[in-house]
């Protein structure tokens, strides 16, 4: 460096921070509440929308206030219903489930004079009594008649209540003079002995037809107002239904323990309710002579129906040759030769109903559940009566014998 040059040096400057500026908040004046001092003031659009929100939920606070207050009538149901008018709801629907909706329903529902009006309604009344037989209109439904036949209150006691509930029905409906014409003396006395040439006379009980046998009938035959009714619901027409329940399987097994308690008029009825089915088989056969003693007075029944079936079924099913019942034959005197002459009847089909050997009472033996203008069981036999006897089974009674029943 040269000695005329100049040495600079650097030069510091204080510089001190400058007082902070000292200002007073200017103070705005908000109409509404009065707030405390130092409280932050909102927004003015906030303070609204929280204005509006209180507003909104205090009006729908008042209108749900209001609301509650308005009183609503309350429908009444059918169990509040009064008696008068329940039992005009039930007989006017003709809804057998309606009193078996509820334990309470069913105790006002139950009453006599009830079940008898809807059975008036559902048999007697489907059918127009005053038109001649011909061109008489028929609403009657088997399957609505079949779950009334089902029910614990129909019993023979109250079918013959009903028989003398339409009898009279029928006497007011066509008036004394007509009613006079064979009528007066078809009512329930008609049914003493039963007889079938003479209940099969009365033709205004309106079973439709395809009505179905209940099951409860099928079996247990410990009183005779069970049997009777049986016999006598077969007689009009009835049949079991072999293939939506085990009617057919107790029916079966009904005849097997019928034909073991000696019970005559059972077996009278349940053949034919096995036999129109073709299920008449050498096991029945079987079983009412070696499990049954051959008791002629069941065996005639099993054996009449039984011809009608043996020409068209095959061997395997119905044989009046089976060996175990002609071993039992020949071993057993004079009932296997009264056995082996009404077998060889039967499969020639001129086993008559009341033409067996030493037979004089007559009117002690229960009578074939058919009767008729068509047919009658004391007649002989013969190609017509075989025909008519066949067409009958075929189609189990009906526009056979007696038309409408």
């Amino acid at each position: 460096m040269s000695r005329f040059s100049i040495r600079r040096f650097p030069v510091a400057y204080d510089y001190a921070p400058a007082p902070p500026l000292k200002m007073d908040l200017t103070p705005m004046r908000i109409r509404g509440k009065k707030r405390k001092p130092g409280a932050i003031v909102q927004p003015q659009s906030s303070a609204l929308s929280s204005t509006s929100l209180v507003k909104r939920q205090r009006t729908s606070i008042s209108r749900q206030g209001k609301l509650k207050k308005q009183a609503i009538a309350a429908m009444p149901t059918l169990q509040g219903l009064p008696q008068e008018l329940l039992e005009m709801v039930f007989l006017y629907s003709m809804n057998i489930n309606l009193p078996r909706a509820s334990p309470d329903l069913g105790r006002k529902l139950s009453s006599t004079a009830i079940c008898i009006e809807f059975v008036m309604r559902s048999f007697f009344h489907t059918v127009d009594h005053k038109a001649n037989i011909t061109s008489r209109t028929d609403t009657s439904d088997p399957k609505l008649q079949s779950e009334l036949l089902a029910c614990k209150f129909f019993t023979w006691s109250f079918f013959l209540n009903y028989v003398n509930k339409a009898h009279d029905a029928l006497v007011k409906l066509r008036g004394k003079i007509k009613a006079n014409e064979g009528v007066l003396d078809q009512d329930a006395g008609a049914f003493e002995g039963l007889w079938p040439f003479k209940f099969m006379k009365i033709r205004y009980l309106s079973f439709a037809e395809g009505f179905l046998i209940p099951e409860k009938l099928l079996h247990g035959f410990q009183t005779d107002d069970k049997v009777n009714l049986l016999y006598v619901l077969v007689s009009f027409g009835g049949e079991i239904d072999w293939q939506g329940s085990m009617a057919g399987e107790n029916a079966i097994q009904g005849l097997k323990q019928a034909v073991l308690d000696g019970n005559e008029r059972a077996v009278a009825a349940l053949s034919v309710l096995v036999g129109t089915a073709k299920r008449l088989s050498t096991d029945t056969i079987r079983h009412a002579v070696v499990q049954g003693g051959c008791d002629v007075k069941t065996l005639r029944h099993l054996l009449f129906n039984a011809q009608i079936l043996y020409s068209n079924t095959p061997r395997e099913i119905l044989n009046f040759h089976d060996p175990q019942v002609w071993q039992w034959a020949q071993h057993n005197g004079e009932k296997g030769k009264l056995l082996t002459g009404l077998l060889k009847k039967a499969e020639n089909f001129s086993l008559e109903f009341y033409m067996l050997p030493g037979e004089t009472d007559w009117a002690k033996i229960v009578p074939f559940p058919y009767s008729g203008p068509k047919f009658d069981a004391w007649a002989s036999f013969d190609s017509v009566m075989r025909e008519i006897l066949t067409r009958l089974y075929s189609n189990h009674g009906r526009r056979i014998t007696h038309g409408r029943r």
